[in-house]
């Protein structure tokens, strides 16, 4: 696949991904609450934040330059890949664990195919 059908395909799929995954976490604040240990207006909040930024990747898909969405999404999914393995150690149950993990490892797959998007790109000015 091309670096631009990659590119443009991936920062799609990321904005759906993190809807989808805002509005469940958000909906579901009162019960992810106890077993990660964190208060349910900050995971509400971290829900709502999520959808906030699935409009914001969309609208850079549209409206930026490929290589400057890719990099700036690519950034903050590293960022988040981070944070939410970080709050993996938080959670109350192993299962909590394992479930936070799996999003993390979802978040930095969506770093990755951005990478190679970009360095397809670069390839292809070369």
């Amino acid at each position: 696949m091309k670096g631009q059908r990659l590119g443009m395909l991936s920062l799609r799929l990321d904005a759906l991904y993190c809807l989808v995954l805002g509005v469940i976490v958000a909906a579901a604040s009162p019960l992810i609450s106890p077993a990660t240990s964190l208060p349910a207006w900050l995971v509400l909040a971290a829900g709502v934040a999520v959808v906030v930024w699935a409009g914001a990747v969309e609208w850079m898909r549209s409206r930026l330059h490929l290589r400057t969405a890719l990099r700036i999404v690519m950034t903050a999914n590293v960022a988040a890949t981070l944070a939410v393995a970080a709050e993996s150690f938080t959670a109350a149950a192993v299962l909590t664990v394992l479930v936070i993990l799996a999003i993390a490892v979802d978040v930095a797959a969506f770093a990755g195919s951005q990478a190679l998007a970009l360095g397809r790109l670069r390839a292809r000015a070369s």
